[in-house]
């Protein structure tokens, strides 16, 4: 059959034809994924330089606190700071009394009474910071 095909004219011409067709598409096909391959690594490109411009970013908002770290190792003088201790009001002997007189009539389980325990607590402490 292979020899009918190259001995006739027209069925010459219509093998070349099929041929020549099946060559142009084939390099479509190829061209066409040659192409998905090239948008592929644009989109590679364009992530890649936006986490560049990302991490450049982060670099540049690091680069003060480190500066300011590596300054303050030079630093000679001690960076201790005090907590200044809160003033104690001084109630009179009059106004203690009337206040354990106000807690005596108070009903019995006032939730006053347990936050007055702790005010005495935080007037202790506060004594003990001075």
């Amino acid at each position: 059959m292979t020899g009918w095909l190259i001995t006739h004219g027209a069925a010459r011409k219509a093998l070349g034809l099929i041929l020549a067709a099946a060559a142009i598409l084939l390099f479509l096909l190829n061209l066409r994924r040659a192409g998905e391959r090239a948008g592929r690594a644009a989109e590679r490109l364009d992530a890649r330089e936006r986490n560049d411009a990302i991490h450049r970013q982060m670099l540049d908002a690091a680069a003060l606190p480190i500066a300011m770290l590596w300054l303050s190792a030079c630093a000679t003088g001690g960076s201790e700071t005090h907590a200044s201790c809160p003033p104690v009001v001084d109630y009179t002997a009059a106004e203690q009394a009337r206040a354990a007189e106000e807690v005596e009539t108070l009903p019995g389980g006032a939730v006053v009474v347990r936050m007055l325990s702790d005010y005495a607590v935080l007037r202790d402490q506060a004594r003990a910071c001075r």
